[in-house]
């Protein structure tokens, strides 16, 4: 009896361990979708300025699409994540965004994030709150 409840011990502290590891990986992913988003925003700005034509960011299904009519990109979202509402940003030809305020939850590690598209270029930041 005292070897089973050893041996269930064990057990129960490598699922505890590598339950962990699982919230980590999460949010190692999130972190790596907000730097392809960077890179894919900028790249969405210099194609708009370089080919004068406009460039939509939208959702659809889990992917983040970046489209003009000379390029066309595909982000895929994490799961457990969603953008709020219908995402719609359009990039003008001559790289200007509209200010504006889009949010994006996760319910893998209960963070909210605000994507806040300033002046100046199309320049944005992130800002996370998190929420149980």
């Amino acid at each position: 009896m005292l070897i089973v409840l050893i041996i269930s011990a064990i057990f129960m502290s490598l699922c505890i361990f590598l339950y962990q590891g699982v919230h980590i990986n999460d949010k190692e992913l999130e972190n790596d979708f907000w730097a392809n988003f960077k890179v894919y925003w900028k790249q969405g700005i210099t194609n708009s300025e370089y080919s004068r034509l406009k460039t939509h960011i939208y959702q659809k299904n889990h992917d983040i699409i970046f489209f003009n009519d000379s390029h066309h990109n595909k982000l895929k979202m994490p799961d457990g994540m969603r953008s709020e509402d219908n995402l719609s940003i359009t990039i003008n030809n001559d790289g200007y965004v509209a200010p504006q305020t889009y949010k994006w939850y996760s319910k893998t590690t209960h963070t909210r994030y605000l994507l806040k598209v300033q002046l100046g270029g199309g320049t944005y930041k992130i800002y996370e709150e998190y929420y149980e």
